[in-house]
């Protein structure tokens, strides 16, 4: 398990889990600060793979433990003059990334170290999480009380039929998301003000992804096509995402367990579920 130090954010640090301590501090840069670390590939996990990607406010950059010294690849970092205020990134199953900032923007790039193929301006509020579907087609970005899905397909113009990593959107056809929110007497009957966590794709390698999941408080809300479900539980949802391989089951974890609850289960719970289209 890789972990990060607010109190060092130069370093990334590796955690022998078996042994429950850490054994390998990676320092990435003496002068660049990590905000953030993801995978090289959306299931770069499964794979022997070495490297990894991380980012700074206003860098990207990709990050190799086997060579010595600063572990940061300086042909691999692009850095911009200005403050972008990075705050959430992901990447695809072939390595494409997409970036998302505290302004409320989205970059996709096909690489790191090359600029952006395309920059989705500002959609009003900061950015928190994003996630991305494995072929690179749907995004989902998360603001605090909502989510924002966005197809990167070019639609028309030169490059349509390619999609916004590899190529740039023409300037009067930028895709126009779609916000999904919980509607307001629902809003009305949970205790606390909506503040969702990082909203994520069911994944798996040849699956595709048809479901949202993300949570506010004690509520696990799920996103379909047409409808959300949500479930509440007994204390507040910590972090919530998909059992790798299908979209029925999902993990959550809440502040003092662990459990794996099941769709199924969830519509059958008619006290704590409540259906609606959006």
């Amino acid at each position: 398990m890789l972990l990060l130090d607010p109190n060092n954010k130069s370093s990334v640090y590796r955690m022998d889990l078996e042994y429950g301590k850490v054994v390998d501090e990676w320092k990435v840069s003496d002068s660049i600060e990590v905000s953030n670390i993801i995978p090289d590939s959306k299931y770069a996990q499964m794979n022997p793979q070495q490297t990894l990607i991380g980012h700074s406010h206003n860098g990207l950059f990709r990050i190799d433990p086997r060579v010595s010294g600063n572990k940061l690849v300086e042909s691999q970092f692009k850095q911009y003059a200005t403050k972008n205020d990075f705050s959430a990134a992901t990447t695809t199953e072939s390595g494409k990334l997409a970036v998302a900032s505290n302004k409320g923007d989205i970059r996709l790039f096909d690489q790191i170290g090359k600029n952006a193929k395309t920059a989705l301006p500002a959609l009003g509020d900061p950015i928190i999480g994003v996630d991305v579907s494995a072929d690179g087609r749907w995004l989902v970005a998360t603001c605090k009380t909502y989510l924002l899905l966005i197809d990167t397909l070019i639609g028309d113009g030169r490059y349509k039929g390619s999609l916004g990593f590899d190529r740039s959107f023409p300037a009067d056809s930028k895709p126009v998301p779609r916000r999904l929110q919980l509607k307001p007497e629902h809003v009305a009957y949970m205790e606390d003000a909506v503040s969702f966590t990082p909203a994520r794709f069911n994944t798996g390698v040849n699956e595709t992804e048809k479901t949202i999941v993300t949570s506010t408080g004690k509520y696990v809300i799920i996103w379909r096509t047409d409808d959300y479900q949500i479930k509440q539980y007994d204390s507040r949802v910590v972090a919530d995402n998909f059992k790798f391989g299908a979209d029925k089951n999902i993990i959550v974890a809440l502040e003092h367990n662990v459990l794996m609850a099941n769709k199924k289960e969830l519509a059958k719970s008619h006290s704590h579920i409540v259906d609606s289209p959006y």
